[in-house]
């Protein structure tokens, strides 16, 4: 496959984990979630942006990933007239924008990875070695919800990977959340059609398609994926606008093996590529010139059948 060994393309089961930290989430009823949350990566009403610079204020790694000699300060925005998702409380929690433009190039050690335009946030607290917190371990469900802006729309003849938990030895993920044209060894055709580009994907840890939705340019599209990690599976759950979750897929064979983090974002991948990392094409794009609005994103344990819908 193309991506070189993952650990520059983008960042076994253990159930002697650390005593998990889970907390209740507050305001339960009011944002639908009924399960103990892991991670909670919702953005609180009085966060600004420089909250996002420290580690003291964040809820997120203020250091990764993200272009060299850039703040996240700089890179995230507040979306304006945009209402909270599914899982967002109106009370407390408002939507969170990541925007990609020139500045966007990540250094994995020695290399300036030139082939991606990319900016992606990493939870706090999501260890990367397997095993050292509770997402690793038993059934885990993780949540997001997106939502377009008109004003930095994502050029989709490009394929953007938007959220995707990376295994800890960078070798690949246990799932993707793509949009655009995929590449060709990506499972998709490379084909730049309307309909091809136009559509969010779920992929497996064999960048297979297990569902695929299009992309609705008006309402949140909500999405959650759940790991089991003992029977080693993954079934997805997606719902549009403020309705309840619904399966999507059965529980399908995955391999769930060898911990990891989970990114959310944007890593928008160039055309006329060899390697996808350090070559291909990208055109020119203003500051914060395209940007994927997010919401409601947490991770949660899922139990004895426990999921949020």
């Amino acid at each position: 496959m193309y991506l070189l060994p993952i650990a520059l393309a983008l960042f076994a089961t253990a159930y002697a984990a650390p005593k998990p930290h889970i907390h209740k989430p507050p305001h339960a009823n009011n944002t639908a979630i009924k399960c103990p949350i892991i991670f909670d990566g919702r953005i609180p009403r009085n966060l600004t942006l420089s909250s996002f610079d420290s580690a003291t204020t964040s809820p997120y790694n203020p250091d990764y990933v993200k272009g060299e000699n850039t703040t996240w300060s700089s890179i995230l925005l507040f979306p304006k007239y945009t209402a909270p998702s599914r899982f967002d409380d109106v009370k407390i929690h408002k939507p969170l924008e990541v925007t990609i433009d020139n500045r966007s190039l990540f250094r994995a050690g020695q290399n300036l990875q030139v082939g991606f335009r990319r900016a992606g946030l990493l939870l706090k607290d999501d260890a990367n070695d397997p095993g050292a917190d509770a997402s690793d371990a038993g059934i885990v469900t993780f949540h997001w919800s997106v939502k377009q802006d008109a004003a930095r729309p994502l050029n989709l003849s490009h394929e953007y990977m938007n959220i995707w938990h990376e295994k800890a030895d960078y070798s690949g993920n246990q799932f993707n959340f793509v949009g655009g044209v995929v590449l060709i060894g990506d499972g998709g055709t490379g084909v730049d059609t309307k309909i091809e580009k136009e559509k969010w994907r779920v992929q497996n840890y064999k960048n297979e398609f297990v569902f695929e939705v299009p992309i609705d340019f008006g309402r949140w599209q909500n999405f959650a994926v759940q790991l089991d990690y003992v029977r080693n599976t993954i079934q997805v759950f997606y719902s549009a606008g403020k309705a309840p979750l619904e399966a999507v897929t059965e529980a399908l064979p995955n391999e769930n093996a060898g911990g990891g983090q989970l990114q959310i974002g944007v890593a928008k991948k160039p055309t006329e590529t060899k390697t996808v990392v350090l070559d291909g094409y990208h055109e020119l794009i203003p500051l914060r010139g395209e940007g994927q609005i997010y919401g409601g994103i947490f991770v949660e344990k899922s139990d004895g059948g426990c999921i949020s819908v």
